[in-house]
């Protein structure tokens, strides 16, 4: 994935070493084990809008690039009324649906997310008729 910021292109990678990386820094210790976290929280974040976990996630998979980005212009970048925030969210899931690296986990999760909103809009629907 490119983006132009501030005239200058910048490459994005969504590979094993997005993973890595994402799952080192997300991760939580469980019996002595640690667990890497970093899709399951990164995703419904995504989909939810979060923008710091936006500004988050394409500065790791900007990493292993050259230019580097750095946190600040991502940030600034993601604030900046001229960007199209919606289409930057939806570019980095369909990123995250085709590396291979990110891409069964990524769609299992947000086939999981989808189900979840439907059966809330359900249960939702069902007590909006029942106080009718």
């Amino acid at each position: 994935m490119e983006l132009t910021i501030n005239e200058k292109v910048y490459n994005f990678k969504f590979g094993i070493g997005f993973v890595r990386h994402l799952d080192g820094k997300s991760s939580i210790k469980q019996d002595g084990i640690q667990f890497g976290i970093g899709l399951e929280t990164l995703i419904p974040n995504l989909l939810t809008g979060n923008t710091v976990t936006l500004s988050d996630c394409l500065f790791v998979a900007n990493m292993t690039e050259n230019p580097r980005i750095t946190q600040d212009q991502l940030d600034n970048y993601i604030d900046d009324e001229e960007t199209n925030i919606d289409s930057l969210f939806d570019d980095v899931l369909e990123e995250l649906k085709k590396s291979n690296a990110t891409k069964k986990k990524a769609e299992k999760l947000l086939e999981n997310y989808q189900k979840e909103q439907e059966r809330l809009e359900a249960m939702e629907a069902t007590q909006i008729q029942a106080t009718e």
